[in-house]
């Protein structure tokens, strides 16, 4: 009954992956999850209705796999198991559909782009993904977040952009006394183009950056930000505007 030129399918995508001593495996799909929604919300909110899909936990994320519990699925297949999900949907009739991720990875990045541009030229269809640009553009201006004294330099993983966040989403899964324990490791992205994983950067347990500016205040700015701009970003996109760049 879903009018198929209007609805928007919307499929959170991310890793199980390592995200240091102190926040869960799963921080980059907890953290897309909650943007989705709350896009979802908005997109509800101006008469869009909203297909929330099952997530999708395994991608690629081959720099964290040395670690347990860490899982890493190969580029081609998870471009063909996405190509295969969203051409369900498109068969079907459904134009917009939306893979909502935070992972920053180069290889998913690409890989989601392949993914959505395919199922474009062979469906008709406007995919699209995101929002792994908006935290780079957050990790560059952290002055956005009208907060005083956050110190974005060295974070690249695990560090005060994801771990602030998964205190106001999920508290009870982040070892909060190591917040205060952990050094700072910062470690810049241009560091990790010579190594193979996380292990061979600082002190090799997978965070980067000072976690003791960490607090849930701090996530709450940070992930509502996300939220404010993909919400943004995907209304005008449904609306059929061109906000890719």
């Amino acid at each position: 009954r879903l009018d198929r030129e209007n609805t928007v399918v919307m499929i959170a995508c991310g890793p199980v992956e390592q995200h240091g001593p102190q926040t869960p495996l799963g921080t980059d799909l907890y953290i897309a999850e909650y943007v989705m929604h709350r896009c979802a919300e908005h997109l509800t909110d101006h008469a869009y209705p909203v297909i929330v899909a099952p997530s999708v936990p395994y991608v690629n994320a081959l720099f964290s796999l040395p670690y347990p519990g860490s899982v890493s699925i190969r580029r081609s297949v998870v471009e063909e198991y996405l190509f295969d999900l969203l051409a369900s949907f498109a068969a079907d009739g459904f134009r917009h559909l939306v893979l909502t991720s935070q992972h920053v990875d180069p290889p998913w990045v690409r890989t989601a782009d392949n993914v959505c541009e395919r199922i474009n030229e062979g469906y008709g269809a406007r995919a699209i993904h995101g929002f792994e640009r908006l935290v780079l553009d957050l990790l560059e201006d952290p002055s956005q977040l009208g907060a005083t004294g956050l110190d974005s330099r060295g974070e690249a993983h695990a560090g005060v952009y994801e771990t602030a966040p998964m205190l106001y989403v999920r508290k009870r899964l982040v070892k909060k006394q190591l917040l205060k324990e952990l050094p700072p490791e910062p470690i810049e992205f241009s560091q990790m183009k010579g190594a193979e994983s996380f292990r061979e950067l600082g002190n090799g347990l997978g965070y980067t950056g000072n976690l003791s500016q960490a607090t849930e205040e701090i996530g709450a700015r940070i992930i509502e930000h996300y939220a404010d701009r993909f919400k943004d970003l995907i209304l005008r996109h449904v609306r059929d505007e061109d906000v890719y760049d």
